[in-house]
């Protein structure tokens, strides 16, 4: 600024200060016709004035104020544009049940494998007479060859299991939960408590010592009928034979055993099935067995102490043989 002449550098600070005459503008003019050179150099000069100028306006700048106030702002902008425009999908017709299909499937196929798992089936086989306890506390005395399916626990509004063969249920009643036995025909509604069932591949036969059994056409449950105790009921598919039968046919009740003119082979078969532990004879030895015709009742006894008064009704006796009771 030393190349600019006193007076010019005067009447300068004058006009930039708002404080200079008309006749400063001319001067001003005039002297840069002369000096060309200096054009530049003063409008730099008004320039850097200008700035100045603005930057001594401006209060003290608070640098942590302002991180604070820019920071307010973009969470403001931020929230503005989630309410104001909010995340819009567009899925197809298609999209939307294909997402349905696939949402269904896995609930689905979760509950199938929670129900797999928690509740499967089981299935009992007998090679030889024998009883199981159900989970509900049903007691089944299942005949040799006849078999029994059932859940690992009973839920839901019913109890249900499917049977082939031959068995006696002592049922536990459960008023919110009917029982009922699917068989290869049929299906039976316990109304009761004890029966007896022989689901044969030809025909099937309910006989009921106590309650009351619906038993009904599984491809036809219209046709049905309602047994009470000591009745029986054959079903070949068409119709149901209803008749009256004896108890010494089914000696077993509820905890209770009934022999009317009963065959010891009868006898020894019942013993096996209801303690679910073999009792056999020695043919060998006892050539009459058939022959031999038992009339007693049992009730909450052992075993062993059954076993006992048969031999002294016969005249026989009974040895243990492993875990066989061998009658002699």
């Amino acid at each position: 600024m030393e190349a600019l002449p006193e007076y010019i550098k005067k009447i300068l600070l004058r006009q930039l200060k708002g404080e200079s005459a008309k006749v400063d503008s001319g001067i001003i003019k005039d002297w840069i016709r002369q000096q060309p050179e200096q054009k530049r150099e003063i409008e730099q000069l008004i320039a850097t004035w200008q700035l100045s100028n603005e930057l001594l306006k401006e209060p003290e700048f608070d640098i942590a104020a302002a991180w604070m106030n820019l920071d307010k702002r973009i969470t403001t902008e931020k929230e503005k544009k989630r309410h104001i425009f909010p995340p819009v999908f567009r899925i197809s017709s298609l999209q939307k049940m294909i997402a349905a299909a696939i949402i269904a499937g896995c609930i689905i196929a979760g509950g199938w494998m929670y129900y797999r798992q928690h509740n499967a089936l089981t299935t009992v086989v007998v090679a030889t007479d024998q009883h199981l306890s159900l989970p509900d506390g049903t007691t089944v005395w299942l005949r040799k060859g006849a078999s029994i399916r059932f859940p690992r626990a009973f839920e839901g509004r019913e109890r249900k299991v499917a049977l082939t063969g031959e068995a006696f249920f002592d049922v536990k009643p459960a008023n919110n939960q009917p029982f009922r036995i699917e068989t290869g025909k049929g299906l039976i509604e316990v109304l009761g408590t004890s029966f007896r069932v022989n689901a044969g591949s030809r025909q099937e036969r309910v006989a009921v010592v106590t309650g009351k059994v619906l038993f009904a056409d599984k491809d036809h449950p219209q046709n049905q009928c309602i047994l009470t105790a000591n009745e029986e009921a054959v079903f070949t598919g068409a119709a149901f034979e209803r008749n009256a039968f004896a108890n010494h046919h089914l000696p077993w009740g509820k905890n209770e055993l009934n022999f009317q003119e009963a065959s010891l082979e009868q006898v020894t078969e019942t013993l096996t099935i209801y303690y679910n532990s073999p009792v056999k004879i020695d043919t060998t030895l006892v050539t009459n067995a058939r022959r031999l015709a038992i009339t007693a009742s049992f009730k909450e006894q052992a075993l062993t102490q059954v076993v006992e008064e048969i031999t002294k009704l016969t005249g026989l006796h009974y040895k243990h043989h492993q875990d066989t009771i061998v009658l002699y």
